[in-house]
């Protein structure tokens, strides 16, 4: 990390029940930012917890900060318009109404909607098809990334998907401009991660989400939306060896999470690929196997930081 940058505070948000598998996320974190402070923020509004026994030493680890918040709190102070809600029979009537014209498409639903190639319609939050945020927990997620900092962070921060695992010092990026990577090989960016070196860079990310009233990444983060902003878009190899078809995790989470007939050669292999993370895609649910490259990384951090 260039000297002349203040620290970075990592954070990450959750709604709902944490997962156990989120366990490597921390670790790795831990294992390669020495020094470093991450801040989780768990959504109260939708019952945010920490329950699972693996990850009960994060309560009082001197390097991670648990914070509960109210996201609803920060939508109704810094997003306008606000997202319509969806509350009994008018939520009813508005998903049948969602269902039918997203495959039928007239032109007035196509009013206050993004119509993208890849996604199809995306609603304003204006729209009376907007689909709400109450039960959208990856839209929450989505608004959480950029409203944390805007409120919490004058500093610079780097905004963290929790099924990502750090394999070194991302530090060492974060300089004087903003970043995040691309999603696949499409004109946008993903936002797993997202560097905002101070508050004028999340104030001007949620002016945009505003002025075009949604914050989905394939919208917010086109790559003309991340020029104007002067974000700059990494390749997404470095993040993401599942979106990278030289890497031997490409295309398939299994080989992530399953049993390996010779784990330290592929994790020899893995480090080879030079990958700065490695971003899983979910599998919230899934047990990964002792021998698998997971178990691999999660042991060799443990190890690393005791």
């Amino acid at each position: 990390m260039a000297t002349n940058m203040p620290s970075v505070t990592f954070f990450g948000y959750w709604s709902g029940r944490l997962p156990a598998v989120a366990q490597l996320h921390f670790r790795s974190f831990l294992a390669h930012h020495p020094g470093a402070i991450y801040e989780l923020w768990l959504d109260e509004d939708t019952g945010s917890a920490i329950a699972a026994p693996e990850l009960q030493w994060l309560k009082t680890h001197p390097r991670i900060r648990v914070r509960p918040f109210s996201l609803d709190a920060l939508i109704e102070q810094h997003v306008s318009p606000r997202p319509r809600p969806g509350r009994g029979r008018r939520e009813w009537l508005r998903r049948i109404g969602y269902a039918v014209h997203r495959k039928i498409g007239p032109s007035w639903s196509r009013h206050k909607a993004w119509d993208h190639e890849q996604f199809g319609l995306t609603y304003m939050h204006s729209s009376m098809l907007f689909p709400g945020i109450e039960r959208d927990l990856t839209y929450r997620g989505d608004m959480a990334r950029f409203l944390v900092p805007l409120v919490h962070y004058p500093q610079a921060s780097l905004y963290c998907d929790l099924d990502i695992c750090f394999t070194s010092d991302l530090t060492r990026l974060c300089e004087s401009g903003g970043w995040v990577y691309r999603w696949e090989n499409f004109a946008f960016a993903n936002n797993a991660l997202v560097y905002m070196p101070g508050t004028s860079w999340s104030a001007a990310l949620a002016r945009k989400a505003n002025a075009i009233e949604t914050f989905r990444p394939w919208i917010l983060l086109s790559d003309a939306h991340c020029a104007e902003l002067g974000l700059a878009i990494h390749p997404a190899r470095l993040f993401d060896p599942l979106w990278d078809p030289t890497s031997m995790l490409y295309g398939d989470t299994a080989r992530f999470f399953g049993a390996r007939d010779n784990l330290a050669l592929d994790l020899h292999a893995l480090k080879t690929e030079r990958h700065l993370a490695i971003h899983w895609h979910n599998n919230w649910k899934t047990v990964p196997a002792p021998n698998s490259i997971y178990g691999g990384l999660l042991k060799a951090c443990e190890e690393s930081i005791e």
